[in-house]
C-alpha cells in the first residue's frame, strides 16, 4: 500500500450536518503530529454539534504501534466527552476488527463499534440516534 500524504482537511470532513456526524479517514501509516491535526480538526468541526458521532475509515490504515496506540488513547480521551458514539469500520480481516477493538476499549469512550462495512457503521450510529 502507498503511503498517505492526504492533508487534515481531506481526511476529517462532515459526514452529514444533520444528522451530526463527522467522518476521519485514518491514513495508511500516521504519526503523533498527524492525530494532533486530525483530532483538533474533529474538536473544530464539532463545535457546532456540542455532541457529535464519528465514522472511522480504517480501510487504509496499517497497525499502529505503541506509541501511537497510546497517543489515539489520549486524543480520544479529549473528545470522549463529546463524542456519543464512535463507529469503526475496516473492510478488512477478523484480525484488524480485533485490533481495533483492542485500541478502542482502552479509550474510554461511552460507546463504540467495530464494522467490516460503511454501511453497517452508518446502522450502528442510527441505533444511538434513537
Amino acid at each position: 500500500m502507498k503511503k498517505t500524504t492526504e492533508t487534515t482537511e481531506e481526511i476529517v470532513w462532515i459526514y452529514n450536518r444533520e444528522k451530526k456526524i463527522i467522518y476521519y479517514e485514518e491514513p495508511y501509516s500516521t504519526t503523533k503530529e498527524q492525530l494532533d491535526h486530525n483530532f483538533q480538526r474533529i474538536s473544530k468541526l464539532s463545535r457546532e454539534f456540542g455532541k457529535f458521532f464519528l465514522i472511522v475509515d480504517l480501510t487504509k490504515a496499517s497497525r499502529p504501534n505503541a506509541e501511537i496506540r497510546q497517543h489515539i488513547h489520549q486524543k480520544f480521551a479529549i473528545i470522549k466527552s463529546t463524542v456519543i458514539h464512535v463507529s469503526i469500520f475496516t473492510e478488512k480481516n477478523l484480525l484488524l476488527n480485533m485490533a481495533a477493538t483492542f485500541v478502542m476499549k482502552k479509550t474510554g469512550l461511552p460507546s463504540f463499534s467495530i464494522h467490516k462495512k460503511l454501511a453497517e457503521a452508518e446502522k450502528a450510529i442510527e441505533k444511538h440516534q434513537g
